[in-house]
């Protein structure tokens, strides 16, 4: 059974696989109900043959940033024999937005077609090697106690290579029947799921990041709409991360080191911007970005790295409108950090913040309406960018405003020397070292990262 629960990039928890009939689970964030998912399976036809076919929904109920959060997630898979799928579809809704997604499972390919509140795009994905599945709990289900398996993620267009393993067998009393229960660790590129399972492969209990509890309901428990908004259960303020230590100026810190423990970073970058680096004591991060600089033209920034000058799923640079935007913006400037500069400023002043709406965006919706969170503006500052000729890829990680560590995503912009760091979200200039980046690259890349679930961070040293 795949449930999706949206993280703060809308990352997706995976659930088990049930006997026919519809099973309903409740979902519960530090002891509160934020909603529900439900499962049903059947068989069905798809394109004139017989396969299995899963139904899933879930609906969740929180915040982020203090606004009120509503999300509605549907699904369907068809599955074959071996339960691989054939064909998904899957959709998400959030404050009138929508994301459709329809995925066709080819023997070397998979054929995928996106509707993003009304914008349509095709995407082609390699089939990737090993075992392709709609749950790596299928496979423990035909007996397997450990391996690694993708699974495909519909909101970035892009597989995920999931580690699964049982942990442990016991027996416990369920409905006042001993049932032997099986333990299993599922782990994702973004985070890490805990299910209990039952003989018949019935969910039991799912544990996942922030404190995300599931749990089997009854079908009334499941539809009861659960309490109004409330901070227990926002999810950026769930994520937040505070460290021990001081940082008096985080807007203007030039160079941070910080010392990170409870989680293996070891995938995080290390490159001219932070170094990364295992001790003893933990993981320690020296974050010194670079400092701007006039840099190589457009042209030569783009010779360079034409490869993050194209195009792609949610940043479409090349279509006329956002090419005659980004010149209007940038007019005759020739330098690729100045150009880059004031189509920053254009967002930041065009922008306006609405942390309600949890679906990934294309960037032609986030132009038409002009609010959203940091992603969206990353998205359209980046699709702007490259519309422009600049060199552009995203960034996501922590940044420090107050003192603590939330979430985030920013762009990075090729100087003809530096992957040059800037944020839309404000009108500083200059990328401050209270930037902690997790991941980098395309839409899908920079989404898929390691949520630093129950982890500490100590302030080490910082200079403005």
């Amino acid at each position: 059974m795949k449930l999706f629960l949206p993280a703060i990039f809308l990352a997706a928890a995976s659930s088990a696989l049930a006997a026919p009939g519809t099973t309903y689970l409740g979902i519960y964030m530090q002891g509160q109900k934020i909603g529900y998912a439900s499962y049903a399976t059947s068989k069905g036809i798809l394109h004139g043959k017989s396969y299995d076919r899963s139904d899933t929904k879930t609906i969740m109920d929180s915040g982020l940033l203090g606004t009120p959060l509503h999300i509605e997630i549907d699904s369907t898979s068809y599955l074959d024999a071996n339960q691989k799928p054939v064909e998904m579809v899957f959709s998400m809704e959030s404050q009138g937005r929508r994301q459709d997604v329809t995925a066709l499972f080819e023997p070397k390919q998979v054929s995928v077609s996106i509707s993003n509140s009304g914008t349509l795009s095709n995407s082609t994905l390699p089939m990737p090697p090993g075992d392709v599945v709609d749950d790596p709990i299928a496979l423990i289900l035909k007996g397997k106690n450990s391996g690694k398996c993708y699974v495909l993620d519909p909101t970035t267009v892009s597989f995920a290579l999931n580690t699964f393993n049982v942990v442990d067998k016991k027996q416990v009393t369920v409905d006042g029947k001993r049932v032997t229960e099986t333990i299993v660790d599922i782990k994702d590129p973004r985070e890490n799921t805990r299910v209990y399972l039952s003989p018949t492969g019935d969910i039991l209990r799912a544990e996942g990041f922030m404190g995300i509890v599931m749990l089997p309901v009854s079908q009334e428990v499941a539809l009861a709409k659960p309490s109004k908004y409330s901070p227990i259960v926002d999810l950026a303020y769930s994520n937040k991360i505070v460290p021990t230590g001081s940082l008096p100026n985080p807007a203007a810190t030039a160079e941070l080191k910080l010392r990170l423990t409870g989680r293996d970073i070891s995938a995080v970058p290390s490159d001219e911007v932070q170094s990364v680096s295992k001790t003893p004591e933990g993981w320690l991060i020296d974050i010194h970005p670079p400092r701007l600089e006039h840099g190589l033209t457009i042209a030569q920034a783009a010779a360079e790295k034409p490869e993050w000058v194209k195009p792609e799923l949610y940043m479409p640079s090349d279509t006329d409108s956002f090419v005659k935007l980004a010149k209007s913006i940038a007019g005759d400037e020739k330098y690729a950090v100045p150009a880059a500069l004031s189509i920053k400023k254009w967002v930041y002043g065009e922008m306006s913040p609405n942390a309600s709406i949890g679906v990934l965006r294309d960037a032609t919706e986030v132009l038409k309406t002009k609010e959203g969170v940091c992603r969206d503006y990353a998205i359209l500052t980046g699709t702007l960018l490259r519309s422009a000729g600049i060199p552009t890829r995203l960034a996501s990680g922590l940044v420090n405003w107050d003192g603590t560590f939330y979430y985030h995503v920013w762009n990075e912009i090729w100087d003809g020397k530096h992957w040059i760091g800037i944020d839309s979200t404000t009108p500083d200039q200059q990328l401050s070292a209270a930037h902690v980046k997790l991941a980098e690259g395309t839409v899908a890349q920079a989404f898929t990262f390691a949520v630093l679930d129950k982890v500490k961070i100590g302030i080490v040293a910082s200079r403005e």
